[in-house]
């Protein structure tokens, strides 16, 4: 019996969902309590992980969309990332339709690259390269209360993109710290800008729309 990728990939995620919630709650008076460090409360960790494993699952089970097609989500406060590779203007467009339609999704900003053929094993394993280095670069952002693990880094093509919610001066410093990362080739911004020295969760942006900055292609 052949076993479809994608449906195992679905299943690993919801796996990963499930250990998720094991590990990040905990009951005390009837209260969940939130992840150490991040600025989303537990309950929107929780949402963005179904947002991912949604998303996923219904792009893969759509007829029009092959395993060819390269498609990353990445979802933080309900602010999707889709970046990778797809095969036309018209698949890429669906695959915001499918996405917006999501529960508890904000906004699509989808970076999709269009192109007849899909990144290869060599691109794929030199965009998880550059991610574990830009990760570890963001460790050097010198700003008081900067916590690097509060960016989520996703690279696709060599290009860089940065989500979170983050003060402006700590995105900028994120960001300039990514462009100085070698094999990096473009920085996108497409986080939530929150006021400084928030760090609570019900502190976070109400309005990824207005609060967002993106910069598709920006190059340092």
């Amino acid at each position: 019996m052949t076993i479809n990728k994608y449906f195992t990939k679905t299943t690993l995620r919801l796996l990963c969902l499930v250990i998720l919630v094991t590990q990040l709650a905990g009951c005390l008076g009837g209260e969940i309590i939130g992840a150490p460090h991040d600025r989303r409360t537990f309950g929107t960790i929780i949402d963005d992980e179904g947002i991912e494993f949604s998303a996923t699952d219904k792009l893969y089970s759509t007829a029009e969309i092959k395993s060819t097609d390269r498609i990353k989500v990445v979802s933080v406060n309900g602010l999707v990332l889709l970046a990778g590779e797809i095969s036309s203007d018209e698949k890429k467009q669906l695959a915001t339709d499918i996405v917006s339609n999501i529960n508890n999704v904000k906004r699509v900003v989808n970076e999709l690259y269009v192109r007849d053929d899909v990144a290869g094993v060599g691109t794929r394993t030199s965009d998880r390269f550059i991610s574990g280095k830009v990760k570890t670069a963001l460790f050097g952002v010198d700003i008081k209360g900067f916590d690097p693990t509060r960016v989520n880094v996703t690279t696709a093509r060599k290009i860089v993109y940065l989500q979170g919610l983050v003060t402006l001066e700590e995105g900028e410093a994120a960001a300039e710290r990514a462009s100085r990362v070698s094999g990096v080739e473009g920085v996108v911004k497409v986080f939530e800008y929150i006021e400084p020295a928030s760090n609570e969760p019900e502190q976070q942006a109400d309005d990824p729309e207005s609060a967002t900055e993106l910069s598709p292609g920006f190059n340092f």
